[in-house]
C-alpha cells in the first residue's frame, strides 16, 4: 500500500509540475496572423517554387513562432528558409513535389504554430503539372491531399467500443475485473490530465475565444486532481470521492458533445455550427481550421474521462451490491 502511494504521488506531482511548467510557458503566448505572397502556385516534380510568407504579431508577447503546413502529403513536401523566429518575420517558403506525384489540385493549410499560433490557417493550393509540358493532364478531376471533413465518426466508434468494453468487463468478468480496475481508472484518469494540460497550455484559440470553456476545464484539471488523490490515498474519503468524480466526468463527457453539436465554444469566432465539431475533430484536414494535437488532445480526453466515469461509478455500485 505503501509502495502504491508513493507511485501515485510522483504521478499527480509529475503531473502538476507539467502543468506549471506549461503554465508559465504559454503566459507569454500571443497570436499571429500569417500572409502569403500568393496562394495558389504551380509545380512540376522538375520544378519547385518558391512562396513568401509573413508572420505578423497581432497581440501579446513576441516569442519563438515557425510555419506549419497540414496536412503532411506523401507526395508534396515544403521547407522553410526561416524555420522559427519571434513575430513578426518573413521567410520563403519552398513547394517541391516528387517524381510520382498525381498531377492535380492539392489543398493545404498554412499555419503560424509554437508561441505565437495564429487563430486559424490560411489555405494554400497547389497545382501539380506535368513536367513535360507544364499542363494538366486531368484538369477536370482534382486530387485533395485531404477531404475538408472531421473524423467524429472514428472518434464516436471508438467511443461505443469504450464504453461497450469496459461495462462488458464490469457485468461479465466480476470479481476478475475488481482487481485490475483501479489501476486501469488509474490509467484513464492520467490520460485525462495529460490532455487536458496539452489544451490548457496549446489551444490558444481556446483561450482567446472560450474563456468560459477554458476556466471549466481549470477547474475540472484542478478538482480530478483532487479527487484522485482522495480515492487513492484516503481510504475514509474513497467512497465520495469515487462518487464525485464519476458524476463529474460524466457530466463533463455530456458537456464535451454538446460543445461539438451546438459549435461551442467557438461560435464567437464564427456563427457556423459546423466550425466547432470540425475544429475538435479535424485533424488538421484542409478547411477544417483545426490543429492536428489539439483534436488529439480533445479527443483523448472524451474516451479516457468516458472511461473514468464509468470505473468510478460501477466502483461504488457494485460496493454497495456486496453489501
Amino acid at each position: 500500500m505503501k509502495f502504491n502511494g508513493v507511485i501515485i504521488s510522483a504521478l499527480i506531482l509529475f503531473i502538476l509540475v507539467v502543468f506549471a511548467f506549461s503554465s508559465v510557458y504559454a503566459s507569454g503566448i500571443g497570436t499571429s496572423n500569417v500572409t502569403l505572397t500568393q496562394y495558389s502556385v504551380n509545380v512540376t516534380s522538375a520544378s519547385p517554387s518558391n512562396i513568401g510568407f509573413t508572420i505578423s504579431l497581432v497581440n501579446g508577447t513576441p516569442w519563438g513562432t515557425s510555419l506549419s503546413v497540414n496536412p503532411v502529403s506523401s507526395y508534396i513536401s515544403f521547407s522553410t528558409s526561416k524555420s522559427n523566429s519571434d513575430p513578426t518575420y518573413s521567410g520563403t517558403l519552398t513547394v517541391s513535389a516528387a517524381a510520382n506525384t498525381p498531377v492535380g489540385r492539392y489543398v493545404f493549410n498554412v499555419s503560424a504554430i509554437g508561441d505565437d499560433p495564429s487563430a486559424s490557417p490560411v489555405q494554400l493550393v497547389v497545382n501539380v503539372l506535368n513536367s513535360t509540358n507544364s499542363s494538366f493532364i486531368n484538369p477536370g478531376g482534382p486530387v485533395l491531399v485531404s477531404k475538408s471533413s472531421n473524423y467524429f465518426g472514428y472518434i464516436g466508434g471508438i467511443f461505443v467500443a469504450v464504453v461497450a468494453i469496459l461495462l462488458g468487463l464490469e457485468f461479465l468478468m466480476r470479481e476478475k475485473f475488481v482487481k485490475t480496475r483501479k489501476y486501469v481508472m488509474l490509467g484513464s484518469i492520467v490520460l485525462s490530465l495529460a490532455s487536458a494540460a496539452y489544451l490548457l497550455a496549446y489551444d490558444t484559440l481556446l483561450r482567446t475565444s472560450g474563456m468560459l470553456h477554458y476556466d471549466i476545464l481549470i477547474g475540472f484539471f484542478i478538482l480530478t486532481i483532487v479527487l484522485a488523490y482522495l480515492i487513492y490515498m484516503n481510504k475514509a474519503m474513497q467512497k465520495k470521492a469515487e462518487l464525485i468524480l464519476g458524476m463529474l466526468s460524466a457530466l463533463f463527457v455530456l458537456a464535451m458533445f454538446l460543445d461539438a453539436i451546438l459549435g461551442l465554444p467557438l461560435t464567437s469566432v464564427s456563427g457556423s455550427l459546423s466550425y466547432g465539431f470540425n475544429y475538435l475533430f479535424g485533424f488538421g484536414s484542409a478547411g477544417t481550421h483545426s490543429l492536428y494535437g489539439t483534436s488529439l488532445a480533445f479527443s483523448l480526453l472524451l474516451l479516457s474521462t468516458t472511461a473514468t466515469s464509468i470505473l468510478s461509478l460501477c466502483s461504488v455500485f457494485t460496493r454497495k451490491a456486496k453489501k
